[in-house]
């Protein structure tokens, strides 16, 4: 987010992937939408019958209650990795809250499987930090700086656990396991108040982007990855381009119109990557302007949320990036941001710019 909101982790070597350069033409800006067929109508808000994504908006607030409590490290109470744990399972009522501890919902058992146990490490090296109880951060030292919890290499835990779980469990389960199975889903057989499991599974893909219906004239109450759409939007023109994309998937699903479908799939598959791609883009100059204005507590804030969102990029299969050149990205910021240069950050920058080829001068 912008410029006090943000970071990621490779504290204990958990490092992931990326790639190079910069000013030529944003390569989904050749995307042409799929013209409406004649016959029915896209709505211009979502506002189609049988739709439910309930489960979607209990699990965003989940993150809401993570977020909340890992906040408090930031005051020097020392965080329990177990409350952590139980709230990103759901286990054991941790968050107080009826409507979640009832739910029958959790985090993790939405989040890209290979991936669970180094979350719950994350939650065990963000309670460690918080061991310092209110102590100077430092190189090597965990603690507080100007209100934000680092670990000992300069990270704030915090940033890289919200942003990478946007990842690991928001866009990982709209791309991987609702878009893409999409085709093969039942259009046939309607349950009441959900209707057929095509239109349903659009509904929870279409839930996880955390906007209201009438996204992007209304853009109150945005959530996680609409909110950083809504942020990047002025940079990659990314807002109108998802959401239509969304109401004519919707609309096609609903009239049988596979053709209509499968051309919308790919568009919000594309712009939602492109949606991730630039807010690494986005923390990482801002982590550049930061380092420029000497205000380093900001810089270690953005890069962390920087981090997050580079490993974000891992969680879709059919992704334009590869792994090898998510993991250049990574190195390139290096495990000790006390030592990271501009030089570094601009490495990292290129690497992920040269598959999405974003005017950088707009960030």
């Amino acid at each position: 987010m912008k410029t006090s909101t943000k970071l990621k982790f490779l504290a204990f070597g958990l490092f992931m992937f990326v790639g190079f350069s910069s000013c030529k033409k944003d390569k989904d800006e050749e995307i042409v939408p799929t013209p409406t067929p004649a016959g029915y109508t896209v709505p211009t808000t979502y506002s189609f019958s049988n739709v439910v994504y309930a489960g979607q908006t209990i699990r965003l607030t989940m993150l809401d209650s993570i977020g909340n409590y890992m906040s408090k490290g930031n005051g020097g109470i020392v965080l329990s990795a177990s409350i952590l744990k139980n709230m990103y399972a759901n286990t054991g009522s941790p968050f107080g809250n009826t409507n979640l501890d009832a739910s029958g919902k959790q985090l993790k058992n939405k989040t890209y499987a290979a991936d669970q146990a180094y979350f719950d490490a994350l939650f065990d090296s963000i309670a460690m930090a918080s061991i310092s109880a209110g102590g100077a951060a430092s190189n090597g030292v965990a603690g507080i700086e100007n209100g934000r919890l680092f670990d000992r290499n300069g990270i704030e835990l915090s940033q890289v656990i919200k942003k990478q779980l946007m990842g690991g469990t928001f866009y990982f389960q709209a791309m991987d396991t609702y878009l893409s199975n999409l085709p093969t889903d039942d259009n046939t057989t309607i349950i009441a108040g959900e209707g057929t499991a095509q239109e349903h599974h659009v509904d929870e893909a279409f839930g996880y982007l955390g906007v209201p219906i009438d996204f992007p004239t209304n853009l109150t109450g945005l959530k996680y990855w609409g909110s950083y759409c809504d942020e990047v939007n002025t940079s990659i023109t990314c807002s109108a381009p998802l959401m239509n994309a969304f109401l004519k998937l919707r609309a096609a699903v609903s009239n049988k119109d596979n053709s209509t479908r499968d051309a919308q799939i790919v568009i919000i598959k594309n712009q939602w990557e492109r949606v991730v791609a630039a807010s690494v883009i986005l923390e990482l100059t801002e982590a550049k302007a930061a380092f420029g204005l000497g205000d380093l507590t900001e810089m270690k804030h953005v890069l962390s949320e920087g981090v997050g969102f580079i490993n974000a990029l891992k969680y879709k299969t059919d992704k334009q990036i590869t792994n090898t050149q998510i993991d250049a990205a990574l190195a390139a910021l290096g495990t000790n941001f006390y030592t990271i240069s501009i030089a570094d950050i601009d490495s990292a920058i290129n690497t992920v710019n040269a598959v999405y080829g974003f005017n950088l001068s707009g960030f």
